[in-house]
């Protein structure tokens, strides 16, 4: 009897496609986005945006600014910018992941002159750049560190003699020339946007949670049409002047309206136990929810008028909600990612429903620097109803 079991049991997962594709081509693809991420983060692969104002030109700015473009793990934006504003304002749009900003004299000893500007949406990125300008002004500019000692030595001995003047300064230029390693202390941490601390990350985390289970529910409850089309349901409708259409569309506002319920629950805890803002900005986050939940019930209904079953839809839906979260920033921030995987995330409804919630609630945008994510948004939601529509109607003719 086990052997026979066994054969029954391969058989019915051969002729499974969805289910050999659940079993063996999504973990593999699961372990290579997340093996991509993590590995960056650690490596060159990463490739942090960055923006860079310098107040105060100097030789010494000029070597740090250059070293900095030097290295791999960084992707500096074209453009140098004057002020810290104006660097604080590029990083609170979403054009740069993080800014550096030469502030000062690099041999200033009493304030940092050097400022990491982050949006506590993407702290890690702040914590990153400032270790990697710490790591460059240790190996290129070592003698900025001394630099920085010799006055508060100075003061405790009473002054140099001409004789140690001139020998500390031949020193310091052979540390400048030699590389030496002395780490010193030049760099402070800022935060940019309205709030502080946490509230970036969780206005982040509200809106990447809210896709993903908008996802997870439209493909779900869409895979009600499947057993409609089996038990003859359809078939009885279709009589109508309508055709099947009015039982797509009439799902499609359904599962609209139910994730936009299911997204005001998120967002009232968010309001409640953390702060976020939602009220001073309910109609564009009406906007925003209205354009996500409307994608999400498309792409349910696209691909449960595409599967033959229930069980291939489920399996279906998953492999496509969890790649789609995986890159498009619902499970890890996507400026954690290499290059080509940002890239990869513009496809997927994750990546543009989670920068227009970010956008909204954190960064205060307007209606028109909306458009182009809710343009997007509502380009999939019709493109999928548009294509369960046509999908059912040929079934109807089969």
């Amino acid at each position: 009897m086990i052997p026979a079991m066994l054969r029954v049991m391969t058989l019915s997962l051969l002729r499974d496609r969805g289910a050999l594709a659940m079993a063996f081509l999504l973990p593999p693809v699961i372990f290579v986005i997340f093996a991509a991420i993590f590995s960056g983060v650690g490596g060159d692969a990463m490739e942090l945006r960055v923006v860079l104002g310098i107040e105060r030109n100097s030789p010494a700015a000029e070597r740090l600014t250059q070293a900095m473009r030097d290295e791999p793990s960084l992707r500096f934006l074209p453009e140098t910018l004057e002020s810290a504003d104006a660097v604080a304002q590029a990083v609170n749009r979403g054009a740069a992941d993080v800014g550096l900003v030469v502030t000062g004299d690099l041999a200033d000893t009493t304030t940092p002159p050097i400022t990491v500007l982050v949006d506590p949406g993407k702290v890690m990125a702040g914590a990153i750049l400032s270790g990697q300008v710490q790591r460059v002004l240790a190996k290129h500019l070592p003698d900025l560190s001394l630099a920085r000692t010799l006055p508060a030595v100075e003061s405790l001995v009473g002054g140099w003699t001409p004789e140690q003047s001139a020998r500390l300064t031949a020193a310091m230029e052979q540390m400048a020339a030699a590389n030496a390693d002395q780490p010193p202390a030049l760099v402070q941490t800022s935060f940019v946007g309205p709030q502080g601390g946490s509230g970036g990350t969780v206005t982040y985390y509200a809106g990447a949670v809210a896709i993903l289970f908008l996802l997870f529910s439209a493909m779900q409850s869409a895979a009600t049409l499947i057993e409609e089309r089996h038990s003859g349901i359809l078939d009885r409708i279709a009589i109508g002047p309508a055709g099947t259409d009015v039982v797509v569309i009439g799902k499609w506002i359904f599962l609209t309206v139910q994730g936009m319920v299911q997204v005001a629950l998120i967002f009232l805890v968010a309001a409640l136990v953390y702060g976020v803002d939602v009220l001073s900005h309910s109609w564009l986050w009406f906007l925003t929810s209205l354009a996500a939940a409307a994608t999400a019930s498309g792409l349910g209904l696209a691909v449960a008028s595409i599967c033959t079953s229930r069980q291939q839809a489920q399996t279906i839906s998953t492999f496509v909600v969890l790649v789609c979260s995986a890159i498009g920033g619902s499970m890890v921030p996507r400026f954690m990612m290499p290059p080509w995987l940002q890239d990869a995330g513009w496809y997927t409804p994750n990546a543009w429903a989670i920068e227009a919630y970010h956008g909204v609630l954190w960064r205060g945008e307007g209606l028109l620097d909306l458009l182009p994510e809710l343009g997007w948004l509502w380009a999939c939601a019709l493109a999928a109803t548009a294509l369960a529509l046509i999908v059912s109607r040929k079934r109807l003719r089969m």
